[in-house]
């Protein structure tokens, strides 16, 4: 894992295809107020991957990105029995096998309230991203919304710039097309930008260092400033 903040925020990439290119997702894991571990969007839970986590501290609680990204999370839940399991709007119904202590609305759960802000990013019918931002690190962890592919091999490249996601972080443009109510989506956005941070890490793609709010308002420019 990678340390984002020290002794507070760490990521971790794992793989995931796109277009039959290797985009790659992240998971991230926050420490929080009473030292356990928030474990945001699950990876695959390889021996490695547990021993970095328990090294960390006690995972407390695990929530979803939303109700796509889900594939691991039988193995989070047999691994981790005594954490709470927050699901993404929608994924409860699907995933029944999981014991699910709540949804993941608008409203943050008690066990991160006044330490995380949390928001569900509306305007999508077939796909709600839930979105934190930790005011300790300032960074906002987002959902497949919004990407940033400029790193890696040629070919990871190219499918950055086939998205428009290659130069500049942007919403790919297939994701454009899913956005069925855009006064939704930019109540949304106008909330989260009034929360403190500057860094974006965005379940695929490259990190988004500095200047989080530009970089964000003008991944969405097409919405907000219309």
């Amino acid at each position: 894992m990678i340390e984002w903040k020290a002794n507070h925020l760490w990521y971790h990439d794992d793989n995931f295809r796109c277009f039959g290119v290797d985009i790659g997702q992240r998971m991230a894991v926050i420490r929080l107020a009473d030292g356990e571990l928030l474990v945001h969007n699950p990876c695959e839970l390889t021996e490695q991957l547990k021993s970095q986590i328990n090294a960390l501290g006690k995972v407390r609680c695990v929530t979803t990105a939303n109700h796509t990204m889900h594939q691991s999370l039988s193995d989070w839940w047999l691994t981790y029995s005594e954490a709470y399991f927050y699901s993404a709007p929608g994924l409860a119904t699907k995933r029944s096998d999981i014991g699910f202590d709540g949804e993941l609305t608008s409203k943050s759960s008690p066990v991160w309230r006044n330490q995380l802000y949390q928001t569900v990013l509306r305007g999508n019918d077939q796909r709600e991203d839930v979105v934190f931002c930790d005011p300790i690190s300032r960074t906002l962890v987002i959902g497949e919304s919004i990407m940033l592919l400029n790193k890696g091999c040629l070919i990871r490249k190219l499918v950055g710039k086939s998205t428009g996601c290659h130069i500049h972080a942007r919403v790919p443009f297939y994701e454009r097309y899913r956005v069925t109510d855009p006064k939704l989506l930019r109540r949304s956005l106008q909330e989260i930008l009034t929360w403190p941070f500057d860094h974006i890490l965005p379940v695929h793609g490259d990190p988004i260092e500095g200047d989080g709010k530009k970089k964000l308002a003008a991944a969405y420019g097409w919405v907000l400033n219309h």
